[in-house]
């Protein structure tokens, strides 16, 4: 088929958060002693939301989001990074409440010398941000990723040391066995021709979801930009999105129609209703699910499960043969850092992050991020599965080369802040009670007052 090359996003050979399958719960405010011996007696650790590190020199607060065991991980690099510099970290996490908690924190002018941006540098943070963009590891920064988190005026507010990447997850032996070439579903009706032929040849699911703990969105983050915002569309509806004045009422049934044909047509996981981020996971892993639509920080969980899993990363399908498939692409969620404009400590803020910008300081929390890098100076060992993922993403841009749109993430960029819940309370909405289309007007209706509300306030 004929189609337009609408953009060029090179990615260099390196290695993705709205969220790897898994989370922890919210740290509570602890003491703890640090059991590593120091390299200077004043030097301790203590747990505040985190930990403390302290050394000789200045404070200075950095607010982190991870809450998985790898946590200790980072609090390691910031005592090694004390010991060297002197200058003390305070490490506050907030967990499952980071969002909000920050939320707060920008309200009050209360906010962190250094925070992670999970996604949010520029529409969300920016204000509060201090430019980079004369930073020495700029130039290091991937050119695609670049693009996407630098605004019009040229500024940058972060360090990104790994991106996340939107697209469709898949099962590369069940795709075979099935008898599907995944390089050639490049467009929605492509897709569903292939999911008939995994429900046809195999006993696996054609399509795994989640509605058990409302992290289903990713559907409809891959369904609307193909519908409402990539470049390719004749009726492409982004600056109303961004304005507020789309109507979802009027226009917003398509994406929720395409669930609902899946689901008639038995496409989904008999658990879809209850399952959890993890079974997702385990079924991909162990060749129960052929596709599901995700981040690519969802391969790391996979191959967890099963590390002989074979598994592949396909960009959207285009709506029609007149358009590009599509990647979302954007910062990973926790691994990008940046520095409140108010600080006291800009010198040593600037100082730790050329410190997390080294290579080998960097490649570490790529592998706690589980994302793609989005240094260029960063290499990593074949056998990391964080390589796994950057290579699974580069075979997948190699084989639709000429054909792809890059874009931001679809609700950063075209939805107001708060809904990434919404989108999944609706999909479930959609689809517990076994009558998608009976039920297709309420879930309309939910994105489109809350959309509407959240304009507003």
């Amino acid at each position: 088929m004929k189609k337009k090359v609408l953009a060029l996003f090179l990615v260099s050979c390196m290695t993705m958060g709205l969220a790897a399958c898994g989370s922890g719960t919210t740290k509570n405010t602890t003491d703890s002693e640090n059991t590593k011996a120091s390299a200077d007696a004043s030097d301790t650790t203590e747990a505040a939301n985190g930990s403390t590190v302290t050394g000789k020199g200045a404070t200075i607060e950095v607010a982190y989001n991870l809450t998985t065991d790898d946590f200790s991980v980072f609090e390691q690099l910031m005592t090694d990074f004390t010991k060297k510099t002197g200058i003390n970290i305070k490490i506050y996490n907030g967990g499952d409440d980071y969002e909000s908690a920050m939320k707060t924190r920008m309200a009050s002018g209360d906010l962190p010398d250094m925070w992670v941006t999970h996604g949010w540098s520029l529409i969300r943070y920016s204000q509060y941000m201090m430019d980079l963009s004369d930073q020495d590891w700029v130039a290091n920064i991937d050119s695609g990723l670049k693009n996407v988190i630098t605004n019009d005026s040229g500024e940058l507010f972060i360090l990104p040391i790994t991106q996340a990447v939107c697209g469709i997850i898949y099962n590369k032996t069940v795709l075979k066995n099935a008898g599907v070439d995944a390089t050639q579903i490049r467009t929605w009706a492509d897709f569903d021709k292939a999911c008939q032929k995994v429900a046809d040849n195999t006993d696996t699911s054609p399509i795994e979801i989640c509605c058990g703990d409302g992290f289903d969105s990713y559907s409809l983050e891959c369904i609307w930009p193909t519908l409402y915002s990539n470049s390719d569309l004749a009726a492409n509806n982004s600056d109303a999105l961004k304005d507020g004045s789309f109507d979802w009422e009027a226009n917003g049934r398509e994406g929720f129609q395409m669930l609902a044909n899946w689901y008639n047509k038995g496409y989904y996981n008999a658990d879809s209703v209850s399952a959890q981020k993890d079974d997702i996971c385990k079924a991909l892993a162990n060749g129960e699910g052929a596709f599901t639509m995700y981040s690519t920080e969802m391969i790391p969980s996979v191959l967890a499960y099963n590390a002989d899993a074979e598994i592949g990363v396909l960009p959207v399908p285009a709506k029609d043969d007149s358009g590009a498939s599509y990647f979302g692409t954007g910062e990973g969620n926790f691994s990008c850092f940046g520095i409140w404009k108010d600080t006291k400590y800009e010198d040593e803020c600037k100082q730790l992050l050329e410190y997390l910008a080294q290579p080998e300081i960097a490649v570490q929390i790529v592998k706690i991020d589980g994302g793609i890098p989005a240094l260029t100076s960063i290499e990593l060992d074949e056998t990391d599965q964080a390589a796994y993922t950057t290579n699974a993403f580069k075979e997948a841009q190699e084989a639709f080369d000429g054909d792809l749109i890059y874009d931001n993430f679809f609700d950063r960029e075209y939805l107001p802040s708060g809904m990434w819940s919404v989108m999944a309370d609706a999909v479930s909405m959609l689809l517990a009670d076994g009558d998608p289309d009976g039920s297709m007007d309420d879930a309309v209706t939910t994105i489109s007052d809350n959309y509407n509300d959240l304009m507003v306030n």
